[in-house]
């Protein structure tokens, strides 16, 4: 019933919880991808085992393209009714499959399922007794709505079991940071019934070596990018409240990374951030408090005001 989709990179230490977690389930119905995406570890021969191991696992090998890369191969070889994204350094509860198939028997017309997940150093294990009646919702400005109050993990592309007829003409953009979000900006229009459930099935394993806790480069300014595309989506969707609350995020997270881009010496991302916040800063009661609140009124008054934001944050040993 399901394809499960797993990337791999450079992860041999991390995949063997993953793998156990799949094999670990109540539910056996599933497939699933390994897509080694170049690994130059022991990663590779890893999942030419488990494929030896079990016929529900097969393994595509290929040139490192990076995550997007990874997923949409894996997309391009699922066969089953529903999908879901797990990276190969998290785990799932031995629940997680047959309780999402329960939920999708009782709802048939839905888009995806949103389910949790636990931030964990590899030793979380699922509540077996949890169980929390699923909210259904046809209303797309609801949906944005929980995606702006649940964050990332309302953004997060693991924490969803899809029907995959939802990936008939959608993939993942590729040589970008922040692929979910610009993923879940564009999918979301597209959905017509998504239903949500307070189940925690995911371990999402915290290590420092992973892409989304790399230090900067010039590819975290992609958020930036995507925000503007979700700002024009909503706009168009007449969802004012919340191309307000996207700028603001946007003026913030610019802030960070001007601050980041300064302390790196990357003087032309510095520069490219600085004319991002001048612009943001002209817009109108951007929702702000604390430091970004005095930042964004400084700098609708001086030029200054950024260079004057940095010195004062390295001086308190914050940049």
């Amino acid at each position: 019933m399901v394809s499960i989709i797993v990337p791999v990179y450079n992860i041999e230490r991390y995949l063997p919880q993953c793998m156990n977690s799949l094999f670990a389930q109540t539910a056996p119905d599933f497939e699933v991808i390994l897509v080694d995406d170049g690994s130059t570890d022991g990663s590779a021969a890893l999942c030419d085992q488990y494929a030896k191991q079990d016929a529900r696992v097969q393994v595509i090998h290929k040139k490192n393209g990076g995550l997007s890369s990874a997923r949409n191969a894996g997309l391009d070889a699922a066969t089953r009714p529903y999908l879901l994204f797990l990276d190969g350094d998290d785990y799932l509860a031995p629940s997680a499959i047959q309780s999402l198939l329960e939920i999708a028997s009782a709802n048939a017309d839905f888009d995806f399922i949103q389910f949790q997940y636990a931030e964990t150093d590899g030793s979380w294990q699922a509540d077996p007794a949890q169980a929390v009646e699923p909210r259904v919702c046809t209303d797309l400005y609801e949906m944005f709505r929980y995606l702006y109050q649940r964050g990332g993990v309302a953004a997060s592309a693991c924490t969803k079991l899809y029907r995959a007829s939802l990936f008939e003409k959608m993939r993942f953009r590729e040589g970008i940071a922040h692929e979910d979000e610009e993923l879940i900006t564009r999918l979301l229009p597209q959905c017509h019934c998504v239903i949500y459930t307070g189940l925690v099935l995911y371990g999402y394993v915290m290590r420092s070596g992973s892409i989304i806790h790399d230090q900067f480069n010039p590819h975290k300014l992609d958020a930036l990018d995507i925000m503007d595309a979700r700002a024009d989506v909503l706009r168009k969707l007449g969802c004012g409240e919340f191309v307000q609350e996207t700028r603001s995020r946007q003026f913030c997270t610019a802030a960070q990374l001007y601050c980041q881009a300064r302390r790196s010496g990357a003087a032309d991302m510095a520069k490219r951030l600085r004319a991002k916040l001048r612009a943001l800063a002209r817009e109108p009661k951007l929702r702000l408090s604390g430091q970004y609140r005095l930042l964004y009124r400084l700098t609708r008054l001086t030029g200054y005001a950024l260079e004057l934001y940095y010195c004062v944050r390295r001086f308190c040993g914050k940049s």
